[in-house]
């Protein structure tokens, strides 16, 4: 065999062994992953929240707070699902921060002020019964996709009422656009990770006013 055939013959060798080799610590960390997950089934929801939290203060803590409070508007304020002043830029420019989990994105849908500005108010007021913004909220056709109550449909909208476990992921699988830029995606967190995110946010006391969300961009 000539000299140039038996050195493309070791080179495929050596490539494939290299190939082979650089998939093994994948293989590992899924089986890792999935021996974290049945494990994580085994820990009682208290423990779920405090690793919540764990992981909250090294990825989240930083722009949001230690109080998740969004820091006087540098980010999200997490103990609201949203403020009135983001509400009612989404209402009027529309809305495409989730374009993976929603790809259809949200239109301007209100472009009258006033009406805009009592339909901002009932979202984040949290869907009073007793607010004008109820009527609006079925004329202005937000429940076709957010729901009736505001709870989201999946692959549709999100949920505007609450942080649920479809929000929260879809937050942290596309990222978002915000006061500073862009918040980061992550998409390399574990389910059980996002599911221990989620579980820590949704325990946090409910603020009814919150601190002042700083205008967002789209």
């Amino acid at each position: 065999m000539k000299k140039w055939k038996i050195f493309f013959v070791v080179l495929i060798f050596c490539h494939s062994v290299g190939e082979a080799e650089s998939f093994k610590p994948l293989e590992e960390e899924k089986t890792y992953l999935k021996t974290l997950e049945r494990l994580m089934k085994k820990i009682d929801a208290t423990r779920r929240v405090e690793m919540g939290r764990d992981l909250f203060l090294q990825k989240c803590a930083f722009c949001h707070g230690r109080d998740a409070k969004g820091r006087n508007g540098f980010a999200a304020d997490l103990t609201r699902r949203i403020s009135k002043k983001r509400a009612l830029l989404n209402i009027q420019k529309g809305a495409r921060n989730f374009i993976h989990s929603y790809p259809g994105g949200m239109p301007p849908m209100v472009p009258d002020p006033k009406r805009a500005d009592t339909l901002a108010d009932f979202v984040a007021k949290g869907f009073p019964k007793d607010h004008p913004g109820v009527k609006l909220y079925e004329k202005a056709h937000c429940a076709r996709c957010h729901g009736p109550d505001g709870r989201g449909i999946r692959y549709r909208a999100p949920n505007i009422r609450s942080f649920d476990l479809e929000t929260v992921a879809a937050i942290l699988k596309n990222g978002k656009f915000g006061i500073l830029g862009r918040m980061p995606a992550y998409p390399a967190l574990a389910p059980y990770q996002v599911t221990m995110l989620y579980e820590y946010i949704a325990s946090l006391p409910k603020s009814t006013t919150g601190s002042i969300e700083g205008m967002q961009k789209h």
